[in-house]
């Protein structure tokens, strides 16, 4: 597909936003495939770390486990970042990382929120999902060459185009707190909180920061079904938490304890 650029979004024009997010590096498309997927072509070349991608409309957005990503025309935010991390021997912690700053900077700009993060890669306020973000790196041997972090929000309320299978499982800012959130604004918190632990990045979650990603783990005391990959039974038991390397700590029905790195976990099982 023809990526063309735009010169405004969300009512600013291009070198606003470059001014407001303090970067030359911002790009502006109107409909286009994967934000992500334009990043990842950007970095290959040479595109500096903090460069910012957002879009009105995806048409193929992507989301874990190749999952489609509901994007229609101006209903979310659908942005995408370059980084270029010196390390990144710890890939687990990434979308974690990501995901914390976000919705600390949402909650503290909606009071009403109470958003949460449902590992390993959801955004969610009042037990639905409201946002994703998908962590994408390419490596040189073992070293890291770039990441591509891409955020996917539901703004507006899911509209009669939704897929089926959203239904009771997915909303909006707009719906959860009862009025129309202005895309900048959610682009703004987005963009800080990105860039709130990701450039140096820590190899484990300690102490207080540990502490602060419990503090929105959404799923943790909760019952959930856990189903391993390429596995098709699921196993019903309890979430008890995020380790400080990013796992998932589950405690089975039936036997020990376990640390879960990929998988999926359905709390509305």
């Amino acid at each position: 597909m023809s990526r063309r650029t735009i010169n405004e979004w969300a009512g600013e024009s291009l070198d606003s936003l470059r001014a407001r997010w303090n970067r030359e590096s911002v790009f502006l498309y109107g409909k286009i495939d994967s934000t992500n997927e334009a990043a990842r072509i950007l970095a290959e070349d040479g595109a500096p770390a903090g460069t910012v991608l957002v879009c009105r409309e995806q048409t193929a957005g992507r989301g874990r486990g190749g999952n489609d990503w509901h994007s229609p025309r101006d209903a979310g935010l659908y942005l995408s970042m370059v980084l270029r991390p010196a390390d990144l021997s710890h890939p687990a912690m990434i979308s974690i990382l990501a995901g914390l700053g976000i919705v600390e900077e949402l909650d503290s700009a909606h009071s009403g929120l109470k958003p949460g993060l449902k590992w390993p890669n959801d955004l969610v306020a009042g037990g639905l999902k409201i946002g994703g973000v998908l962590a994408e790196a390419s490596w040189a041997e073992s070293r890291p060459r770039y990441l591509v972090v891409g955020v996917g929000i539901n703004v507006r309320p899911l509209g009669p185009t939704a897929p089926d299978d959203l239904a009771g499982r997915a909303s909006s800012l707009d719906s959860q707190l009862g009025e129309a959130v202005p895309l900048l604004m959610v682009a703004d918190a987005t963009i800080r909180g990105l860039e709130t632990w990701l450039p140096d990045a820590p190899a484990s979650l300690e102490g207080g920061l540990l502490a602060r990603v419990d503090r929105y783990d959404w799923l943790r005391d909760r019952r959930a079904r856990l189903t391993m990959p390429g596995d098709e039974t699921s196993q019903p038991g309890t979430c008890v938490g995020i380790a400080p390397d990013g796992a998932l700590l589950f405690r089975p029905d039936r036997g020990a304890l376990r640390r879960v790195t990929d998988a999926v976990v359905d709390p509305w099982a």
